[in-house]
């Protein structure tokens, strides 16, 4: 198994390689407003595919999952009208639609450097950590477990989670805190100035013991809306962004 998702690995990185090589050539993209072109599609499908494909052997989470992925802990932070994913504005990304903005760990990116200048940045991931950068779409629902608040590291609290793994089989569903939804990252959560939530490189774990970290800006209304409420957990997988979503990344963002 450790060769297989070693092969993923590189056959994910080729294909993260050609994608921004080939957007450079093309035409289409040179101007503010461009279209997702069929090459665009093209290089999003293949690394969403490989991606989808490595969450299958590699599922990085230490805590129960139900169903999904990989787990994560989550902030709040509003919206960015010049976010780190080519200067979008991170309101008007999601405005109108069903999707929700996040800013992603810094750890989650690639290669953003001890400072976190990142722009444009890529995903990375790795040992333990998931890799979600300017771009990328995961689907997945809130907890109702929010160990952040407690004051204590979530390993800590892992035989604790196993327990009440066990006694949320006969209803599922209970564990659950919103409906499903679909997040897009266009921002950064640089590690610098949120150092207790967003880890500076992959591999390393946040303050509560969590690989992984989204910074909603805004959470969805099944959950309370005062800024009392719970930093809840949330549970995901990588999917690939949803083709209206794409277009108006593309029409906004500086990246190519």
């Amino acid at each position: 198994m450790m060769k297989s998702v070693l092969r993923l690995a590189w056959l994910l990185s080729l294909a993260k390689a050609d994608i921004p090589s080939a957007l450079a050539k093309d035409a289409e993209c040179h101007s503010g407003e461009c279209a997702l072109n069929a090459l665009q599609r093209k290089g999003q499908a293949t690394y969403e595919h490989l991606a989808a494909l490595e969450d299958e052997e590699a599922s990085n989470s230490s805590f129960p999952t139900y169903g999904y992925h990989h787990w994560s802990t989550t902030t709040m932070y509003g919206d960015a009208p010049r976010a780190a994913c080519g200067g979008i504005d991170t309101g008007r990304l999601v405005s109108g639609t069903p999707y929700h903005n996040v800013a992603s760990a810094q750890s989650m990116w690639l290669n953003c450097g001890g400072t976190g200048s990142c722009w444009c940045g890529k995903s990375g991931g790795g040992d333990g950590t998931t890799g979600l950068g300017c771009i990328s779409c995961a689907k997945g629902r809130f907890l109702r477990s929010a160990y952040g608040k407690r004051g204590k590291a979530l390993y800590a609290l892992q035989e604790e989670a196993e327990t009440e793994l066990e006694a949320d089989k006969a209803d599922e569903t209970d564990v659950f805190a919103s409906e499903e939804l679909i997040v897009v990252v266009g921002d950064l959560c640089p590690s610098a100035g949120n150092e207790d939530w967003c880890p500076p490189r992959r591999g390393q774990r946040n303050a509560y013991g969590s690989f992984n970290h989204l910074d909603f800006s805004h959470y969805p209304k099944s959950i309370p809306h005062h800024h009392s409420i719970p930093n809840l957990n949330f549970v995901f997988s990588r999917i690939e962004c949803p083709h209206d979503l794409q277009q108006r990344y593309w029409s906004m963002s500086q990246c190519r």
